[in-house]
């Protein structure tokens, strides 16, 4: 949990270009907040199998319980402990950010109003690093998407994207196979 965490604030800062004042980097930033009580959740499932650890969860557990509520309630962005997310995760808006059933790589972006999740038959999608996912994107069963893949604002993912490839529209569709997103990712 605290490299991954550690990776998404440096992440984050990059992004914001505020890499000196920590206080306003979590205070502005809804996706560090929601990530932060993710992270605490992600580290209380694997707690829960180490004994010595058994001491802290319950002050750890409700201090979740209340800072997942309230990234819910008041940015609308919910990251489920079911979803697998890699470390360097940015949420650069807020509202309608649902992730849940799924595996994520490392250093990827998702936009507002984006649902990322499993499918009727419980099967979600694997997701690559450097993945930009825009706004409004729709990414709904047991798809894979290839690392350094950008999936545009409005796409609906009907099948698996390539690695690099540029996907937009509904039903999603590969435009371009060797898609640089370095510079949206900024990275």
């Amino acid at each position: 949990m605290t490299g991954a965490f550690v990776a998404d604030v440096h992440r984050c800062a990059n992004q914001r270009r505020a890499r000196s004042n920590l206080v306003y980097l979590f205070a502005g930033t809804y996706g560090l907040q929601a990530l932060l009580a993710y992270r605490l959740g992600r580290w209380l499932l694997h707690a829960r199998r180490k004994w010595h650890l058994w001491p802290l969860l319950p002050v750890c557990w409700p201090l979740y319980f209340l800072l997942s509520r309230y990234a819910r309630v008041v940015f609308d962005i919910r990251l489920d402990l079911s979803a697998d997310i890699g470390p360097g995760f940015y949420i650069g808006h807020f509202g309608g950010i649902s992730v849940t059933r799924c595996a994520i790589g490392a250093n990827c972006s998702v936009g507002p109003l984006t649902q990322i999740a499993a499918g009727l038959k419980g099967q979600g999608p694997t997701i690559g690093d450097r993945v930009w996912i825009g706004a409004h994107a729709n990414i709904v069963g047991p798809y894979r998407i290839g690392s350094g893949a950008t999936v545009a604002a409005g796409a609906v993912l009907r099948h698996d994207i390539p690695e690099g490839a540029l996907c937009i529209g509904n039903p999603a569709r590969v435009v371009v196979r060797n898609y640089d997103n370095r510079m949206i990712l900024a990275l």
